[in-house]
């Protein structure tokens, strides 16, 4: 399996037969191969998460289908010839799509997480779901009513045998950055997870891994220190 950590939130994972893209908005994609059939993902409608020029990619690629949060308006593109190249999915719902299926977790933000069976992986991707907790700008009543919300989607995985994981790790929050990483890992049986949400500080991958709290999975986490950076993972 390779994985391109492209930006921000955005992945490239390449299987053995499809490949996969989360949340593009901007940086450098990786070249696809053609012979592989491409699927486009987009949690939510942020600008740091999705951006229309995903379309153009429908331009090159011979093979491509957008899977879309309900709360993307701008589906439509002169790229896109077929309504069959566009799914459209809303929170807490399974679709299956080809050979993929796909359960969608209400985001503690807006919008949707993914989970992903393809290809006998089973993939994660939270987009905005997280424990969004921000010591002295919200009540205590809003951080409570955020925690409740992220605790109730990560509720539709709980337990669960997962390949691959891509989970923000905000350093906006401050000293509970780790607070939605440290649920999931804790209330998942994640085999690998990548960091992400990071505004471009890699610093925090370390700092992390290196902290109390990961103790117990550090060696799963998988440390990003550049844009653009490939990884070869063995699942």
């Amino acid at each position: 399996m390779k994985i391109t950590y492209i930006h921000h939130s955005s992945f490239c994972v390449e299987l053995e037969n499809s490949i996969l893209l989360f949340d593009y908005f901007q940086g450098e994609l990786p070249e696809f191969d053609k012979n592989k059939k491409l699927y486009v993902f987009a949690s939510h409608f942020h600008q740091d998460h999705f951006n229309t020029c995903i379309f153009e990619i429908a331009q090159t690629h011979p093979d491509v289908t957008y899977i879309l949060s309900k709360d993307i308006k701008k589906r439509r593109s002169k790229y896109i010839k077929s309504a069959n190249q566009v799914v459209v999915v809303n929170f807490n719902e399974e679709v299956i799509v080809d050979n993929m299926k796909i359960k969608t977790l209400e985001s503690s933000d807006i919008g949707v997480a993914f989970l992903i069976e393809i290809e006998g992986k089973v993939i994660y991707h939270a987009g905005d779901l997280n424990w969004w907790h921000w010591e002295g700008e919200n009540s205590p009543e809003e951080n409570k009513y955020a925690e409740d919300k992220f605790k109730s989607g990560i509720e539709g995985i709980k337990g669960r045998h997962i390949d691959l994981s891509f989970v923000p790790l905000d350093p906006r929050q401050g000293d509970f950055y780790y607070l939605g990483f440290d649920y999931l890992m804790n209330n998942t049986n994640t085999k690998v997870v990548f960091p992400m949400h990071m505004w471009g500080d890699f610093t925090l991958c370390q700092t992390f891994k290196e902290s109390k709290y990961a103790t117990d999975y550090k060696d799963k986490i998988v440390e990003i220190t550049k844009d653009n950076e490939v990884f070869d993972i063995e699942l």
